[in-house]
């Protein structure tokens, strides 16, 4: 009698070590739930705003502000969107959590393309909008879609000039996440949204 019940909890035991880790006897399986994108968007920003800050040309006081400006789409700069525009917050956040003084720029109200450049800047007098928020450098970019990833390119300004402090790029795999925060693109074109 106890050899058959030995028998029959080690066989249990094998069968058990046997199941499927997302296998539980009380609910259904657990599905495997692939959101890679979503989960390196920000450990992306964040290091790309690390790569910002630590290869700039220029050391940056941690007193004196950085603008951080939304992120546009490269085919249609006067506009962003939701990835942009999340982002752009992504990468206040860390510009705080690195010591920096951040001030936000509202697209609608400040931002403008430079004429055949291809560039997102700041209003029109990029020294004056900067000194008025004692600001040092400017933190700008621009993302492209593709149809299997997204390419984002970002690059830190100098704000009197405009000069290019530190640039990086980083791209996501377009999973339904990523593909949700971008505008609609209708047979006639993208869809601006503002």
């Amino acid at each position: 009698m106890i050899k058959s019940v030995f028998v029959s909890t080690v066989i249990l035991c094998g069968l058990s070590a046997c199941a499927p880790d997302s296998y539980n006897l009380y609910s259904d399986p657990v599905p495997a739930v692939n959101s890679a994108s979503a989960e390196e968007l920000l450990p992306k920003v964040y290091n790309a705003a690390d790569t910002l800050v630590y290869s700039s040309n220029q050391a940056l006081d941690r007193k004196a502000s950085v603008l951080v400006a939304s992120i546009v789409d490269v085919d249609a700069l006067e506009t962003s969107s939701t990835l942009g525009r999340t982002i752009s917050e992504q990468l206040s956040g860390r510009m705080a959590q690195l010591g920096y003084s951040v001030s936000e720029v509202k697209m609608r109200d400040s931002l403008a393309v430079r004429p055949h450049q291809g560039e997102l800047m700041l209003s029109r007098d990029l020294a004056f909008l900067a000194g008025r928020q004692d600001a040092q450098a400017i933190l700008t970019g621009t993302y492209s879609v593709g149809e299997k990833s997204v390419f984002v390119n970002l690059r830190l300004l100098r704000a009197g000039d405009g000069r290019v402090l530190s640039a990086t790029d980083f791209h996501l795999s377009k999973d339904a996440d990523i593909d949700s925060m971008l505008p609609r693109k209708p047979q006639g074109g993208w869809v601006l949204v503002q």
